[in-house]
């Protein structure tokens, strides 16, 4: 989304996040002449680590990272996914389905070192980082973005590539206005096999279902570099069942808005789980007792992650 301000003078783009899609834009912006400065919060690129998880990107996926010049690295860095299979937790009973094209896997920080690697190549782009954006506004023949050090930056233009929560988006109410915002009531718990699951392929996505009963299922996913990425997708109904699972109520991002709640960015143990031993024991125990086909499956330190 962009919020573009009349001047004659060179056009200069603000990019409020360092993601996919904000480095992305810079690189295109790049390619046709205009110059861009990336805003991004993080002082590090981002890692794996416990609220990460893989992706799949289909062909439009591809053929953006195609036109952002890091196709090549971002297939050699990823692995194929051909089929996204479905697996009874119960039986281990599984049901392929192929996909209508192959998927290339992967996960947000890699496809973000490739774009950064391309990105740190192009001459029209700055990438500062440290530098998150609190709020927009217009300046005389442009636009002002204020950074959370105190500082501002000027350009002509500006794009939101900040999330749901974008602080661009937010600064103006006719930008706010074309959108709805919907919320689902789930959350999700994030763990880490460190080696592939028995039988599992590692070109496909799984599905896995306890009984419908139990108003949680797991996607486990391949990671590029080896394991197995587990999360456990629960909804409000799972806290009948499982009230253990509760994420802490007050437990919101640093950054976070008043509206928002829990900060995409944000991870916490739950609520009522009074050390991660206990969880890592709670958790098998959930998969011993609804899921034992998955739950032997997968390595025991899967759990304690």
């Amino acid at each position: 989304m962009t919020a573009p301000a009349a001047s004659n003078r060179e056009p200069l783009v603000l990019i409020s996040g360092g993601g996919p899609a904000g480095l992305l834009a810079s690189i295109l912006l790049n390619d046709a002449g205009v110059s861009s400065v990336v805003l991004e919060r993080a002082d590090e690129p981002d890692a794996w680590s416990s609220k990460s998880y893989t992706l799949v990107l289909d062909e439009r996926g591809r053929s953006a990272l195609g036109r952002g010049g890091c196709l090549e690295s971002a297939t050699a860095a990823g692995n194929e996914r051909r089929f996204v299979s479905f697996l009874d937790g119960r039986t281990g009973e599984t049901r392929h389905v192929p996909r209508a094209a192959p998927g290339l896997g992967s996960t947000r920080p890699g496809i973000v070192r490739c774009l950064e690697k391309v990105a740190a190549d192009c001459p029209r782009v700055a990438l500062r980082r440290g530098a998150g954006v609190l709020r927009v506004s217009r300046a005389e023949g442009g636009i002002r973005a204020h950074l959370d050090d105190g500082t501002s930056v000027e350009g002509t233009h500006i794009i939101g590539a900040d999330g749901k929560w974008s602080r661009v988006r937010s600064s103006f109410p006719s930008l706010s206005s074309q959108s709805t915002m919907a919320t689902a009531p789930s959350f999700g718990v994030s763990m880490f096999s460190p080696t592939v699951p028995r039988a599992f392929e590692t070109d496909r996505t799984y599905v896995v279902s306890p009984r419908n009963e139990c108003m949680f299922y797991c996607i486990a996913s391949p990671h590029p570099s080896g394991g197995y990425s587990v999360s456990v997708v629960c909804h409000d109904e799972t806290l009948e069942r499982y009230p253990w699972l509760a994420p802490p109520a007050d437990n919101v991002g640093a950054n976070a808005s008043v509206e928002c709640g829990w900060d995409d960015e944000h991870s916490a143990p739950p609520e009522r789980t009074a050390s991660a031993d206990e969880l890592a024991r709670r958790l098998e125990g959930l998969f011993r007792e609804e899921m034992p086909a998955f739950h032997d499956s997968l390595d025991g330190e899967t759990f304690r992650t």
